[in-house]
């Protein structure tokens, strides 16, 4: 019809006209953006949003216009005039320099699969051209990225309707990968199958758990229908089309019915209106943003297994003023009844006040890791006065119960440690292995051979250790040898055989670690990684046990300073873990009727230092199995809360340490004395 046709051009010259005044009001923000770059002015201004928001509502308003439907467009202008700020910051900030031109993008599932929509998004005006590339799981696209066969990668890790993606979040605690952006994308849920098909006639129905469990009421309308997990929306879309079958449809986007020439029998099929997935951006190394760019930092976190420990740690964000978005609970993997909590506060950890409060947050957790601080897509938002109002109220409910500490008076501060001393934490720092305690008063003792040679010996030392009350049981499988041409041990075999044996008579396990690559797959199995005298100061291997959520037991060096132990226990603490147990083994000293002199000084003075766990090491200290119980004994009557013991079924025979290794009768015995010692 002519006349409809006329009216469909103004329609159209409207639009138009639309879209040029929305890129003048872009212009316009970019030269503000300039003046704020001079002044240093942050770029978000939820007062100044706040009255652009009214005004437009009041203008629609007089022009019979919904209000709510103004402002909701009005909203997506903003936050998209935000992130062209932002990006011209982030680009004139770091110059980008070395940044690749090209960038290859890993995302589960196939193109037009959500993940694909949203990297599109994300990645859409950015100066790199990007190549997505599709994986069938998620733990398939992270691998990609780690083998650095994909440059980034992006993953769903919230939904609104249907929750937390919880294996996104497992894959992340010990991936080694950094947050460096995030996207948010409305999930338009749809039926898509062949034209014409009713939904009487469907009776199998395909597509993600998670976009099922977003369907659940639309599919109880459909009892005919057998619901099948699949592991991708889009694939699911790509099946019933390669299928041919008129009785199948999938839960699928738009754009993948579009791609595959099926139609959409169905839209707004979820159990929500407002349905949107969060998404994040990884990398393989964190980025640095302008401070003046709205952020967001996500960490992962362990509290100390003390009273009120959550509240202590939260009680941190109030008084520093930063507002946290997220705060949830996940079983530690492989450790049953214990919690990891992930969290995200608002704020740039470049921001000196920032990094201060997470400083501080440090000594109030355990184990902090830092999964990344990026641009945040929407900050506050509708609730900036609420959140306002909330830093503001009285905070008397959330502070921490005042601890009154029995523990040495405060030390004087060091500049070589922080976290570690007793006047960063005046409490003892008490860590937990499943049910067991090391630290304040807890006594625990760490049993076993010096190496692991085979099943027989193992399996014999550890019935015998733990019949007699040991704790732990000990055992190496990389052996630090003095001589290349001595047993140097069994390596991964050996851990398999330590940690067979401690599952079978309920024992945590504890072995050494020699090289930073074998930090993560050592923790993957062991319960606690220890750090051998010769590598006190091996600063990369510090590091990389900082970054695992795994206690680890630092031995002191052979000729090292109680200054120099602390000062390398400072590097774990400093990467997030704050499990971290110090071991006195014996220093070298003139005197050569020992093998090693052991200073049972340290254990008082260390104390006093430092709120971390003491152990001893009696076996290395003296070399000699025949004064092994006397100088246990001694450490435990000087304070010591833990012993390290070496045992061996045959110590004449063993291939490394026979001499200080206890026998079975000799540990028995050691433990009696033990018991008798009231200190």
């Amino acid at each position: 019809m002519p006349e409809i046709k006329g009216l469909r051009k103004k329609l159209d010259a409207i639009d138009a006209e639309v879209v040029r005044l929305i890129a003048r009001r872009l212009a316009v923000v970019g030269e503000i953006t300039k003046i704020k770059a001079t002044k240093g002015d942050l770029i978000k201004d939820p007062a100044r949003e706040r009255e652009v928001l009214a005004r437009i509502e009041k203008i629609a308003r007089e022009n019979n216009i919904s209000a709510p439907f103004t402002r909701k467009l009005f909203r997506e202008i903003i936050s998209h005039t935000l992130a062209e700020e932002a990006r011209q910051l982030e680009g004139r900030g770091r110059g980008r320099k070395g940044a690749r031109a090209h960038l290859t993008v890993a995302f589960q599932g196939i193109e037009n699969a959500y993940s694909h929509l949203a990297g599109m998004a994300f990645f859409d005006g950015k100066s790199q051209s990007t190549r997505f590339v599709g994986h069938r799981t998620f733990r398939e696209a992270l691998a990609a990225l780690k083998s650095g066969t994909a440059d980034r990668a992006i993953l769903p890790i919230e939904n609104t309707t249907a929750g937390s993606i919880n294996e996104v979040y497992d894959l992340l605690i010990d991936s080694g990968v950094f947050i460096v952006g995030e996207e948010t994308w409305k999930i338009e849920l749809c039926l898509v199958g062949f034209a014409g098909t009713t939904l009487e006639k469907i009776r199998r129905v395909y597509s993600h758990p998670m976009a099922q469990a977003q369907c659940g009421k639309f599919l109880a309308t459909l009892p005919a229908a057998a619901v099948k997990e699949y592991f991708d929306t889009a694939e699911a879309v790509k099946k019933i089309a390669e299928d041919k079958d008129r009785s199948q449809a999938a839960i699928a986007s738009p754009e993948s019915a579009e791609a595959w020439k099926l139609s959409v029998l169905q839209r707004g099929i979820g159990d929500q209106d407002e349905n949107y997935t969060r998404f994040v951006v990884l990398a393989r190394e964190p980025e640095s943003f302008d401070v003046r760019i709205p952020c967001k930092t996500s960490i992962v976190f362990s509290t100390r297994h003390e009273k009120g420990a959550l509240v202590k740690c939260l009680e941190v964000l109030t008084r520093h003023g930063l507002s946290m978005t997220k705060l949830e609970s996940r079983p530690r993997p492989h450790r049953p009844w214990e919690y990891l909590f992930y969290m995200d506060v608002e704020g740039n950890i470049a921001d000196p006040k920032v990094t201060h409060a997470f400083d501080e947050f440090r000594g109030a957790a355990l184990f902090v890791k830092a999964l990344g601080s990026y641009p945040a897509k929407a900050v506050s938002g509708e609730n900036d006065a609420a959140v306002a109002q909330v830093a503001d109220a009285d905070t008397t409910a959330l502070a921490a119960p005042e601890i009154v500490s029995t523990s040495a008076p405060p030390v004087a501060k060091s500049k070589n440690y922080k976290l570690v001393s007793r006047a960063h934490r005046a409490e003892d720092t008490v860590i937990r292995i499943g049910d067991l305690l090391v630290g304040a008063d807890a006594f625990v003792v760490m049993a076993g051979p010096c190496s692991v040679e085979s099943r027989e010996q193992i399996m014999a030392t550890v019935k015998c250790v733990k019949e007699h009350g040991a704790h732990v049981l000990r055992g190496g499988v990389f052996k630090p040898r003095t001589s290349p041409y001595s047993f140097q041990g069994l390596g991964m075999e050996g851990l398999r055989l330590l940690v067979e044996a401690g599952r079978h008579y309920g024992l945590p396990v504890i072995t050494e670690v020699m090289a930073p690559e074998d930090v993560a797959p050592v923790a993957e199995r062991a319960d606690i990684l220890q750090i051998g005298a010769r590598n006190m100061q091996n600063f990369s291997l510090l590091r990389e046990t900082g970054k695992v959520n795994r206690p680890v037991l630092l031995k002191r060096g052979m000729m090292s300073t109680f200054e120099e132990l602390l000062g390398a226990a400072e590097y774990i603490l400093s990467q997030g873990n704050g499990q971290v147990m110090l071991c006195e083994r014996g220093i070298r000293t003139f005197e050569t009727s020992m093998r090693n002199t052991l200073d049972l000084t340290a254990v008082p003075v260390l104390r006093e230092l430092t709120h971390l766990p003491i152990i001893v090491d009696p076996s290395h200290g003296v070399g000699k199995a025949r004064f092994v119980g006397a100088m246990s004994v001694a450490a435990r009557a000087a304070g010591a809360q833990g012993l390290l013991v070496e045992v061996h079924p045959d110590p004449a025979k063993a291939l490394s340490d026979g001499d200080q290794s206890l026998t079975f009768a000799e540990f028995a015995d050691l433990m009696k004395r033990l018991r008798r010692l009231k200190v």
